[in-house]
């Protein structure tokens, strides 16, 4: 019998770790996605513009995104009408962008096929299945529902998880609305938004209208709402409704002394009281420091080529920093160098459209003052 494996809850706090990646800035992360909607409501225009955009790098609304290689398995369309629409879209396509027009079933064929183009194509960040029910077997009435779809989506997932890449379903909604929860409407059981790291449902009021509201929860984002119309076969946003939760976390200026500091002295070791000393920086707690180097370590730290571990004595916890060497002589200038592009990363800030209703309107915008001691919900 294999043991399980236990982590001290000390340990895993100030332990830094790899953040998910997110493909759309506070929209889409790694693992596990899915669309809803109506049918013939624009899913599916919406998809390959999202494909369009992230393979290219291109922002999404006016949110940055990571660039990377993307497959669309589009399973309800033909060539020729996925030919039509790029054309409609842009004027050049992007040569990372690969699409397919069928595959194997969930439980049988699809998930070798899944991992045998994410090994022969690594680069490969994101992979749209257009749609769910394309990909299933009809499950008999006997089946357990909510069982069958946790497994079905479980398997995806777990290729999604196991890759560190991005797996977007495509799904229907019912005919009838739930009025007290919009992630309700998707058809089947709970068990598909169970599963699914970001839910996304497009909910028209009018179909023969080209309004819509964008709802979106997850596991690493925030839940938001955004109004939505499409023009040019494009889906715009005109609105978020959701402001007060359209937030955008920045990264406390504090740690990019640290790092300032850590670039010139190439190591150090001490407590966090005795960090925040060597930079000169009292408005900060200690433990709260050290919350925060962990959280934003990913972002600030590991790009600059710096380590940092814990050692725990009898007297104090102690944080072992260190500036690892590079081999190719320009050191000092690439890092310094990347800690500006750092800095100005995190100073800007992002905005959605707004609309002349809502001129007071702000969204993903900045906590707090960087330096509070919480600059963050």
């Amino acid at each position: 019998m294999e043991k399980l494996h236990l982590i001290n809850a000390e340990t895993l706090y100030y332990t830094p770790l790899d953040h998910p990646r997110m493909l759309i800035d506070g929209i889409l992360s790694n693992g596990l996605a899915i669309l809803s909607g109506d049918s013939k409501i624009g899913k599916s225009w919406l998809v390959l513009w999202l494909g369009l955009k992230i393979s290219q790098g291109e922002p999404v609304w006016g949110l940055p995104t990571s660039k990377t290689d993307v497959i669309y398995l589009a399973l309800e369309d033909t060539d020729w009408r996925i030919q039509q629409r790029m054309q409609d879209l842009v004027d050049t396509p992007p040569s990372n962008l690969h699409f397919g027009f069928s595959c194997g079933k969930l439980g049988a064929e699809l998930e070798g096929q899944i991992k045998d183009i994410l090994e022969n194509q690594p680069s490969t960040g994101l992979i749209f299945i257009d749609t769910l029910q394309m990909v299933r077997d009809n499950v008999s009435s006997k089946v357990n529902a909510y069982a069958q779809d946790y497994k079905d989506l479980s398997a995806l997932k777990k290729i999604a998880d196991d890759h560190k890449m991005c797996i977007f379903l495509v799904h229907h909604n019912r005919k009838e609305h739930d009025g007290s929860n919009v992630f309700n409407d998707m058809t089947g059981s709970t068990g598909i938004a169970g599963v699914a790291d970001t839910c996304m449902v497009l909910r028209k009021e009018n179909h023969f209208n080209n309004d819509a509201v964008l709802n979106i929860t997850g596991r690493d984002i925030e839940e938001k709402q955004l109004r939505m119309t499409m023009r040019k076969n494009v889906w715009e946003v005109t609105e978020a409704l959701d402001a007060d939760r359209l937030r955008r976390e920045r990264v406390p200026h504090f740690l990019f002394q640290i790092a300032d500091y850590l670039l010139k002295e190439k190591s150090f070791t001490g407590t966090a009281t005795e960090l925040l000393a060597a930079i000169g920086h009292e408005a900060t707690k200690a433990n709260v420091a050290s919350k925060l180097i962990t959280r934003h370590f990913n972002e600030v730290f590991k790009p600059l080529g710096i380590t940092m571990e814990h050692k725990v004595t009898a007297n104090a916890r102690l944080m072992i920093w260190q500036l690892n060497d590079d081999d190719d002589g320009n050191d000092d200038q690439r890092r310094s160098e990347t800690l500006a592009s750092l800095r100005q990363q995190h100073d800007d800030t992002f905005s959605l459209p707004q609309t002349s209703s809502q001129s007071s309107f702000a969204s993903w915008e900045v906590l707090t003052d960087p330096d509070d001691e919480l600059p963050f919900k």
